[in-house]
Order: C-alpha cells, then structure tokens, then sequence
C-alpha cells in the first residue's frame, strides 16, 4: 500500500495532537501532585509519582519528536532522583519544571536548538547539599556527564556540584551524544566503556560536528586505557580517573580550560 505525503502529514499531526492530549493530562496530575505535596507533604506515594510522570514525559516526547520537552523531562527526572528529603526549594524548583513544561505545550511551534541551549540553562539545579550558599560559587558551566552506572553518576554529580558546576547525566551515549548536540554543555564527561558506543567514540563523534567541535571533552575510566584507545583519542581530551582520583584529575582539568 502507497502512502502518500498527504497521508504522512495527516498521520504526523494525528500523533503530535495524541501526544499533546497525553503530555496535557500528565502535566495536570504532575500539577495537582505538587499541590497535594504543598499540603500534605511528600510520601512514598505522590513523590514516585511525581518522578514516573516525568519519565513518561521524557520518553513520549523523545517518540513523538518533541526534544525541548524531552529535555525539560529528563532534566526534571534527574533532579528527582537526586533529591533528598523535600524541602521548600524542591517544591519551588518541581514547580518550575511544571511551568516550563506547559509554556512548551502552549506554544504552536517547538523552539529550536538553540533556544534549547539557553533554555535548559535556566532550568533549575541542585547545590551540593554538604555547603551552604556562601561557601561555593554557583556558576552558570554545564558539565554532561555520561556514565551507565548510576552509583558512579551519583557519586561524581555531588564531587562536580561541590565545585558550583551545573551537572547533567545522562545513562545512554546515542542519549547523551543527542543531548550534547542541542545543550551544547561546556564540557562532556564520559565513560570509557559503555554500550554501542565507547567514550573515545563518543568524543571523536562530538570533534567531528561544527556545533560540538570546540567542546572540552573528557574520558573517565576506572583502568588505564590501552595504546590503540590513546591513538584515537582526540588531541586535548585528558583521561579522568575514577574512583578516589577523580576529584584531583578534575580540578586539575578545569583549571587548565579555564572553568574554575
């Protein structure tokens, strides 16, 4: 059966309208959520909720081909997960996930990329916990932190917070090169082996893209990479080592590019 560019158009409108319906409703329950938690408090019901619609939200949009929303989504998701207890400024920044995300259901075009770049910006963040507002610089860098492994990114998003950076992990590298692509972070940190992809794949992909060409990128690994992975790694990118080291190698590294 041939399907015509008119069916396609038809098709492609049918889905964008499902999907904003859905992203519509799922943003309404996240809102009355929010109020519930204002009321009552977060509990170990309205809390995961919460966190599930955003997760939904960032993979319906990333099907239906809505990146700013996915991006907002993700972001949203991941300041979910490292959230502890809720305090007053959870409930300001959740909110203002909300807001961004129906000011982007409202509007009759999705921004481009480079509004998405400022965009996610001002987004909100988390400051290390363990310091207190005077005693760390908040400073608007963008670190993307690629990694699989969830206690890893957990560990080195709070070592990179301490130094008043803005921090984003993304699990995947098809995700996180996308991310890098459209954020366009000040600096890329990524595992040496993931799958699909390696770390030194990934940042040959970044140097090999106008828009991603001139971003720092750095290769973590917990092991000493072998001649062939040197050999393929882009001239500049230094090597972070995991684990108890990673703290030194970084401040060593930001200093160098000029971040810290």
């Amino acid at each position: 059966m041939k399907v015509s560019g008119a069916n396609i158009d038809e098709l492609t409108q049918k889905a964008e309208l499902e999907f904003h319906d859905e992203a519509t409703t799922r943003l309404a329950e996240m809102n009355r959520l929010l109020d519930e938690i204002a009321e009552k408090g977060a509990n170990d019901d309205n809390a995961p909720a919460l966190l599930e619609h955003a997760h939904n939200l960032r993979i319906t949009g990333a099907s239906f081909g809505f990146p700013a929303i996915t991006l907002v989504a993700q972001r949203f998701e991941g300041y979910l997960n490292d959230s502890g207890d809720w305090t007053d400024k959870t409930q300001r920044d959740a909110q203002g996930f909300c807001d961004v995300l129906g000011q982007l259901l409202e509007r009759k075009s999705q921004p481009d990329d480079d509004e998405i770049a400022q965009l996610v910006r001002t987004l909100p963040s988390h400051v290390n916990r363990s310091f207190s507002p005077g005693d760390v610089e908040i400073r608007n860098v963008e670190i993307l932190l690629i990694t699989p492994a969830r206690a890893v990114a957990k560990i080195l998003s709070k070592q990179i917070m301490a130094c008043g950076f803005r921090v984003n992990t993304v699990s995947d590298p098809i995700e996180g090169l996308t991310t890098a692509l459209r954020v366009r972070p000040d600096m890329v940190i990524t595992s040496q082996v993931m799958k699909g992809l390696t770390g030194v794949d990934l940042i040959r992909a970044l140097k090999a893209v106008a828009v991603t060409e001139k971003i720092p990128c750095a290769v973590l690994t917990s092991q000493e990479l072998d001649s062939a992975d040197f050999n393929r790694l882009p001239t500049g990118a230094p090597v972070l080592r995991a684990g108890s080291n990673f703290a030194d190698d970084f401040a060593k590294v930001i200093t160098q590019l000029g971040l810290g």
